[in-house]
């Protein structure tokens, strides 16, 4: 653009020399015209030239901005595609995961989708899809492949409220694999519980698994539930107390198994 305006500006500057040498001197206009008019001309094909230079260049960057945009586009698509796939994938998986589980277990086991979470308490209650409709009933063991993670609180006909066992108020018996020892399983929250009522001269130790027991308030025994990750005695109450961190994270529950 500035060379073409350069341009202009010298053929302006030639026309005006023209004009005033034919008023003083005409013969040597004559003598230098072809020359000047050769010059103009190769001025003019060269201000044509940049401006058609300008032009494609021009219309190159915009092909180029549409072309960019349009690969953006295309690539925001694939990054979506990927992660559907990969959700979809991690969901097969764990439904392949739960329905091993569930042929592991006694017929009239039922499977359930998360829905929701209470508000009220976020981290201790779920809302499954399955409900009395369904043949949810109350106290019913809610597992996932990898163990226990509540028992039904409430039914309805077709909805239903779990408590989970990291709940204050979730009271489950439970047996310590290895020693036999049995004390209740009540929720610490965040994830975690406590196994109460233990003798103080227990044998328990980190490490040691957990599993539901016979009669402990659920509608199934032997379950895993977790393993003691510390054990503290209490000298006042004369028992120990073992924290127990579920072999299920309680944080990342999708799908469930119901049992009785």
């Amino acid at each position: 653009m500035r060379y073409r305006t350069k341009t202009y500006l010298f053929l302006a500057a030639v026309l005006t020399f023209l004009i005033v040498a034919s008023l003083i001197n005409p013969p040597f206009i004559n003598k230098i015209r072809p020359r000047i008019i050769d010059l103009m001309e190769f001025s003019l094909k060269a201000a044509t030239r940049s401006a058609r230079g300008i032009y494609n260049l021009a219309a190159f960057k915009n092909r180029y901005e549409k072309k960019i945009a349009f690969l953006e586009e295309q690539a925001g698509q694939l990054k979506k595609t990927a992660v559907q796939m990969k959700e979809a994938a991690e969901e097969n998986e764990r439904l392949r995961r739960l329905l091993a589980f569930k042929n592991s277990l006694a017929a009239g086991a039922i499977a359930a989708e998360v829905i929701g979470r209470d508000q009220s308490s976020w981290d201790t209650f779920i809302i499954i899809d399955k409900g009395r409709k369904e043949g949810i009933v109350q106290n019913m063991s809610v597992s996932k492949n990898d163990g226990l993670v509540g028992k039904v609180y409430e039914t309805g006909e077709g909805v239903s409220k779990v408590m989970l066992i990291d709940n204050p108020n979730s009271k489950i018996g439970a047996v310590v694999q290895r020693t036999r020892e049995q004390g209740i399983l009540t929720g610490m929250g965040h994830g975690l519980c406590k196994l109460i009522y233990l003798s103080y001269d227990t044998g328990i130790k980190p490490g040691d698994v957990v599993i539901a027991a016979k009669s402990g308030g659920l509608a199934s025994n032997g379950i895993l539930i977790g393993e003691v990750v510390k054990v503290s005695k209490d000298v006042r109450s004369l028992y120990s107390t073992a924290v127990v961190r579920p072999s299920s994270n309680l944080f990342k529950i999708e799908e469930v198994i119901c049992t009785e």
